[in-house]
């Protein structure tokens, strides 16, 4: 590889050895096994990864304007929280007044859907307020939010774009079409998403709620979540691990403390598949303090 602007400066010729036919992504002759793999890792701790319908309500009340305290009990030296909102705005209302006109695209997308009766975009907000919409437009309205806040989400759907412009690609669509059981572009570009309290005690429920949303909305993309199975990780998710390894002939029960595990979204059963487990003998180093996904 060379920098864009070494390659804006060459005129690239035979004598470059730079053929169009095969070299051009887009050339007749060009061999979809020339392009390099990637994988792109977003990791995360305990960030928000879709803004929850609590948080986008809040905002508008005085209180939500100060600042709180993690324990509840404000004290010389005490921590803070940041403040819920602006104390006048809910959260959701005031990323409207950001992008208004998205906003009214919203509405009236979901409108010629069929899935909300008023083209208003001030009667879809009152109805998101007043809790009367469908769960389908309630998750589309958060992930709008998503998308125009600080989210885990906004990331990794940014990371999945190279994935599916790859998958636009001529010899990319013939490639694939050879094997119709893999997700376009998936031998090409991965994205990972390795949170590092998914199913932990540590962990967030609504941020654990998040990530299989994201991982459902987005299941026809090359995503995958990385979690660490460790003391304090659910009941549950111990359980699949253990099948999974039960059914290929891998480990007792309670061989390994701690493991590194690879999923996917199931579309036919709906829920975690597990794809590859890494048993560790240590624990993950994942920093102090606010540093915790850069260890």
């Amino acid at each position: 590889f060379q920098s864009l602007k070494w390659i804006e400066s060459q005129r690239f010729g035979s004598d470059r050895g730079f053929a169009t036919s095969t070299d051009a992504v887009t050339g007749v002759d060009f061999d979809a096994g020339s392009i390099p793999s990637v994988t792109q890792i977003i990791p995360a701790y305990n960030e928000v990864v879709i803004p929850s319908v609590d948080f986008l309500r809040a905002g508008a009340e005085p209180e939500d304007a100060r600042n709180g305290s993690p324990d509840d009990q404000p004290g010389l030296g005490d921590l803070t929280l940041p403040p819920q909102g602006d104390g006048v705005n809910t959260n959701l209302a005031f990323m409207i007044s950001q992008f208004p006109d998205e906003w009214i695209f919203l509405t009236q997308r979901l409108h010629s859907q069929g899935l909300i009766q008023s083209s208003e975009s001030q009667e879809l907000y009152h109805d998101f307020m007043r809790q009367r919409l469908s769960d389908i437009c309630v998750v589309e309205v958060r992930m709008w939010a998503a998308m125009r806040c600080q989210s885990v989400a906004k990331t990794v759907i940014g990371a999945l774009q190279y994935g599916r412009a790859l998958s636009t690609l001529p010899k990319i669509k013939e490639y694939y079409s050879q094997y119709p059981e893999k997700r376009l572009a998936e031998d090409h570009a991965e994205v990972i998403l390795a949170h590092q309290t998914y199913g932990h005690s540590e962990g967030n429920p609504l941020n654990d709620e998040a990530v299989r949303l994201l991982l459902e909305a987005y299941a026809d993309d090359a995503l995958y979540l990385v979690f660490d199975l460790q003391k304090g990780t659910a009941p549950y998710l111990w359980q699949m691990v253990n099948d999974y390894l039960a059914a290929r002939g891998h480990y007792a029960h309670g061989a390994f403390q701690q493991a590194s595990v690879k999923c996917m979204w199931d579309k036919h059963r709906r829920g975690l598949r597990v794809l590859e487990v890494l048993p560790r003998k240590f624990p993950l180093r994942l920093g102090q303090g606010e540093y915790r996904t850069q260890g």
